[in-house]
């Protein structure tokens, strides 16, 4: 089969015709959860200790495609001291809560499972929730080995295992590593795209954080769709 291209114009089509239609009440969903994590987050300081030996392992076993090893050095990169502490874990976990029910409304959006921005996409297994924050947490331990052992450029890393959560969110069933092997699986080929993706979605989250307020959580509607538009048209394909 050959390499399917990703069409950033096509995914920041779909991603502005839903967020014309979703985008207000989406907006006003990050707003309040902006206001209640960043409360939150305000009681504690975020502080962890960093194994650089077993950070240069991961980011070797990264570049081979090792899931196995990673999922055995992933949990010695960082020790001793708390990752963050119990404001920051809180404001984090609403943080993740809200991202999980957002990922599934989107899904749903689009798959015509949902009609309309209902909280019932909010109404998933526990399990998934803490799947999904597993997730987050390796992928986001993945992303700092990265940028700090240089071995694998940010920039390459980054765009192959963004789509890890949403896969999580969409299959429930799956392992924590199955979900960031598929991102990764799904992705080859379009780190490039994925990247200049990102990039166009940061300069819309400028211009709407310029445009004061709102305008910042409507840019994140936006940013929503966007990643689940590249992520649908991955897995099309991927299927194909």
């Amino acid at each position: 089969m050959e390499n399917y291209s990703l069409s950033i114009s096509s995914v920041l089509n779909t991603a502005w015709e839903y967020a014309k239609k979703y985008g207000l009440l989406i907006a006003v969903i990050y707003l309040l959860v902006g206001m209640l994590a960043g409360g939150l987050g305000h009681f504690s300081v975020p502080t962890f200790s960093y194994n650089y030996e077993s950070a240069q392992s991961l980011a070797e076993a990264i570049g081979r495609g090792d899931w196995e090893t990673m999922r055995n050095i992933a949990p010695t990169v960082t020790s001793g001291n708390r990752f963050i502490g119990l404001g920051g874990w809180l404001g984090y976990i609403v943080h993740i809560i809200a991202s999980v029910g957002l990922y599934n409304l989107a899904l749903g959006l689009m798959a015509g499972r949902f009609s309309e921005v209902t909280f019932d996409a909010f109404k998933l297994p526990f399990v998934t929730y803490l799947k999904v924050i597993a997730v987050d947490i390796i992928t986001n331990i993945i992303i700092l080995v990265s940028f700090l052992c240089c071995i694998i450029p940010v920039f390459f890393v980054a765009p192959r295992i963004i789509f890890a959560p949403v896969y999580q969110v969409e299959h429930p069933e799956a392992g924590i590593f199955e979900s960031l092997s598929a991102s990764w699986n799904m992705s080859s080929g379009n780190t490039l795209s994925l990247l200049g993706l990102g990039l166009i979605v940061k300069g819309i989250m400028l211009v709407g954080l310029c445009c004061c307020c709102i305008g910042v959580y409507f840019a994140a509607a936006i940013k929503l769709f966007a990643l689940i538009a590249a992520y649908k048209a991955l897995t099309l394909n991927d299927k194909c």
